[in-house]
């Protein structure tokens, strides 16, 4: 069987990772022309003159949906949703899908009567599309994939994180969960920085009406270097609350890691007056703390 010639179209949502994925699997990378109408509508076409060039052609679609300076998370899934409608209408062999950061994904629960668990409904919305996989890292919930038809893989960025930490020279580590909700996800980050790296959890409590936060809790901290590790950043509330106890717990350096730091409203400066030392997050958010790039791991997948 022929091999497909395959091109990336790097969405607006993801501009600097979609260039380094496309250099990495030694691709051409295609961008896009995009813009906002008077009354709010989207416009988005393929930055391309010849559209017989991905006719029959396997595409690579990278677009993040998270919030950024430029634009909203419900912009960037209507970017990526008319991405897949433009390739779909050329005529495309094969659509791989890579979401960095999926838009609503938090909202896979019912708290409260009469609330949507939207996250099931984006993910049906892009699968109905017609695509044939779909790739997405550190989705808040992992099980909500399973609304899909088409191929879905979770990609886990940990091991890329925990090594940049440890290159900033982080040693007797503990990994600290900011609730009881993420502490499987925090004893799974603490397997990459070795065998024996201790866990612990502060007692958090939200508000579901207001979303206000208490959390509790006194660790044994002295002198620890102290990793606070969750899927997302958005304002920071919950972070700073944390990195707040663990410093007066006696923790040496405090290090606040997120795949996707949102950095929202004052989230930055709430979290370093808070007392951490580093805000490391990864280039599924393009934004100041980006630190870490998903480049390679994405095309580990992809290969």
């Amino acid at each position: 069987m022929e091999k497909l010639e395959k091109f990336v179209i790097v969405g607006p949502g993801s501009q600097l990772l979609g260039v380094k994925i496309a250099n990495i699997l030694g691709i051409n990378h295609i961008n896009t022309e995009f813009k906002s109408f008077p009354d709010g509508e989207i416009y988005l076409r393929l930055n391309l003159e010849d559209e017989t060039l991905l006719e029959n052609k396997e595409i690579i679609i990278i677009q993040s949906t998270g919030p950024s300076a430029n634009s909203d998370q419900n912009s960037r899934l209507f970017e990526l949703l008319m991405i897949i409608d433009a390739v779909k209408r050329i005529g495309v062999e094969k659509i791989s899908v890579i979401v960095p950061y999926l838009a609503y994904a938090r909202q896979d629960k019912i708290f409260r009567p009469g609330e949507s668990e939207f996250a099931k409904r984006v993910l049906k919305l892009i699968d109905i599309m017609g695509i044939d996989e779909f790739f997405v890292v550190d989705i808040h919930a992992p099980e909500v994939l399973e609304v899909m038809s088409c191929k879905t893989v979770n990609i886990d960025s940990m091991d890329v994180l925990a090594k940049s930490i440890r290159d900033m020279g982080a040693e007797d580590i503990v990994v600290v969960s900011p609730d009881k909700g993420a502490i499987e996800r925090s004893k799974a980050f603490a397997k990459h920085f070795g065998d024996n790296i201790l866990v612990d959890v502060f007692e958090k409590k939200r508000d579901v009406k207001t979303g206000e936060i208490t959390m509790s809790g006194s660790l044994s901290l002295e002198n620890k270097d102290v990793v606070i590790a969750d899927d997302i950043i958005a304002t920071g509330g919950t972070m700073a609350t944390a990195i707040k106890l663990a410093r007066k717990s006696g923790a040496n350096k405090i290090y606040a890691a997120a795949t996707h730091a949102l950095m929202l409203q004052n989230a930055k400066y709430r979290i370093l007056s808070a007392g951490a030392d580093e805000i490391i997050g990864t280039d599924s958010i393009d934004n100041e703390v980006s630190r870490v790039s998903l480049a390679n791991v994405i095309t580990d997948y992809l290969k």
